[in-house]
């Protein structure tokens, strides 16, 4: 009886092993992404001088673990030949494999006893089952796929956000895009990940105890994602504005000043390795400014679509309120590479142009 049990066993001491291995695998996050389900595979050879006894207790077993429910979610029997079985069984928890493997696999090998090679699987491995995950690459050209439009009226935002949810940040994929400005450490950076007329893709670098203005995105949608380290998101309510802001604005699309009403918080929400959900806002929804209330730096990805062109910034101590024109601020660094230039020549001759300037 006890060698007709030793693959079970051999399993459960794997099973610790890989609740042990996933325990010290945490800060990964990968199978975080997914259901938390657990992949169980057990195969078994025959005895070439049992093969018609073996198949024949295999196809009971696979009956029975086909008609299993309570704790599992999916059965797969593999049967490349006869002689050989190799079953996949889906688990909802670490605890249900356990069961799995206590319960009906030591059963089924009570009945393979004798029947297969060495009286235990030849083959077994657990683990969880892996999420369908984005790489970096893989969720920028879902991105210019799916995110177009003039405006945040134009945008599936919950369609959008599951899907950057799905995105595993690796720090081998977003490191070559931190860049900070060498001319003061203790401000935040932008670095342009992608751009396209629909979209911004931005790896934003946080140091220590930096923080955004409060502002609005105009007519963009504004995604953010969490990367590495801690940072809070501030909403809150889009204020009154006086009519001499409006009248200014009008005139003055890119440089307006006035007052606004009283800004009143809404949610603060903190951004960290645990959080399962992460931040969006559009100007139907609220103001929000970013900070990093922490001793290390942290990164955040976000997606401006379309791109920002201009936002309103508020003060919230003052209740002022001005128009920021932000093509005017460049790049720390684009496509992972700094920008050594000081003047912004692009921007400089796109203005010429549109002026009407040779």
């Amino acid at each position: 009886v006890s060698t007709q049990s030793t693959g079970a066993q051999d399993q459960v001491n794997m099973t610790n092993d890989t609740l042990a291995s996933a325990s010290c695998f945490k800060k990964r996050k990968l199978c975080e992404l997914g259901t938390g389900e657990m992949v169980h595979i057990v195969n078994y050879t025959a005895d070439p001088d049992k093969v018609e006894e073996f198949e024949l207790v295999v196809q009971n077993v696979a009956h029975c673990f086909y008609s299993l429910k309570c704790g599992v979610t999916d059965v797969r029997v593999c049967h490349p030949r006869c002689g050989q079985v190799c079953f996949v069984i889906t688990l909802l928890s670490p605890e249900d494999l356990e069961h799995f493997v206590q319960g009906p696999q030591r059963q089924a090998e009570k009945a393979l006893g004798g029947l297969v090679m060495e009286d235990k699987p030849n083959f077994s491995a657990s683990g969880c089952l892996m999420p369908s995950a984005h790489s970096l690459d893989t969720l920028t050209s879902w991105l210019i796929d799916n995110v177009k439009g003039t405006s945040h009226m134009c945008h599936d935002v919950h369609k959008v956000q599951k899907e950057i949810a799905k995105w595993y940040p690796r720090p081998c994929e977003y490191q070559k895009y931190v860049h900070w400005n060498p001319e003061n450490a203790s401000q935040y950076t932008r670095n342009l990940i992608y751009g396209n007329e629909n979209m911004d893709v931005i790896l934003m670098c946080w140091p220590a105890h930096s923080v955004s203005s409060i502002h609005d995105h105009d007519q963009s949608s504004c995604w953010v994602k969490h990367v590495e380290g801690e940072v809070v998101e501030v909403q809150y309510g889009v204020p009154q504005l006086c009519k001499l802001f409006i009248e200014s604005e009008m005139k003055n699309p890119t440089g307006a000043k006035g007052r606004c009403g009283k800004l009143k918080m809404i949610t603060e929400t903190t951004l960290t390795d645990q959080t399962v959900t992460d931040a969006y806002a559009n100007n139907d929804i609220a103001l929000h400014r970013v900070c990093n209330r922490t001793d290390k730096p942290a990164y955040t990805l976000h997606v401006y679509a379309p791109p920002l062109d201009k936002i309103k910034i508020f003060d919230d101590e003052n209740n002022l309120v001005h128009v920021h024109v932000t093509s005017k601020e460049p790049y720390c660094s684009k496509g992972g590479m700094v920008d050594s230039r000081h003047v912004d020549v692009d921007v400089w001759n796109n203005e010429l142009m549109r002026c009407g300037c040779d």
